[in-house]
């Protein structure tokens, strides 16, 4: 006879396809955040008279906002290592940069380049922090 299994117990392949599942959803909703948020500002552009000079810093904002979402609920997921999850997360992101700029020919790294890694690992860390916190509150809380 089969010896039954404690209950929320996992055993075998699941266990082992846990975190990377956490970190799969993380990643799709960070991007599609991104991809919503630079939606948001091409239409923007289209309706207004914005300066050329703004895109690059309404991009950057846009990747920062995924970088922050992605690390919360990447956080939020794990319930421990908030920093250590968005600082992941923001590196990610800015990888993902790099690659898209060496793919372009971009081959110098200017002090844009090195502004956009400080406001991607930032904006992943708070996400990260902030999603400890929230983690932290849904475990406390106590009903009325």
């Amino acid at each position: 006879m089969a010896k039954q299994q404690k209950a929320g117990r996992k055993t075998g392949q699941s266990a082992g396809t846990e975190p990377l599942k956490k970190i799969l959803i993380a990643g799709v909703t960070g991007t599609a955040v991104t991809f919503l948020v630079l939606l948001l500002c091409s239409w923007l552009y289209t309706k207004t008279q914005l300066p050329a000079w703004s895109a690059v810093p309404m991009a950057t904002c846009a990747v920062c906002l995924g970088c922050f979402v992605c690390g919360m609920i990447l956080a939020r997921s794990f319930k421990k290592n908030g920093l250590f999850c968005g600082l992941c997360t923001g590196t990610v992101f800015y990888l993902i940069y790099l690659a898209a700029a060496l793919l372009n020919g971009q081959f110098d790294f200017t002090a844009m380049a090195g502004i956009k890694l400080v406001c991607y690992i930032l904006a992943g860390c708070f996400g990260g922090y902030l999603g400890i916190l929230l983690a932290e509150r849904k475990r406390t809380r106590r009903p009325a």
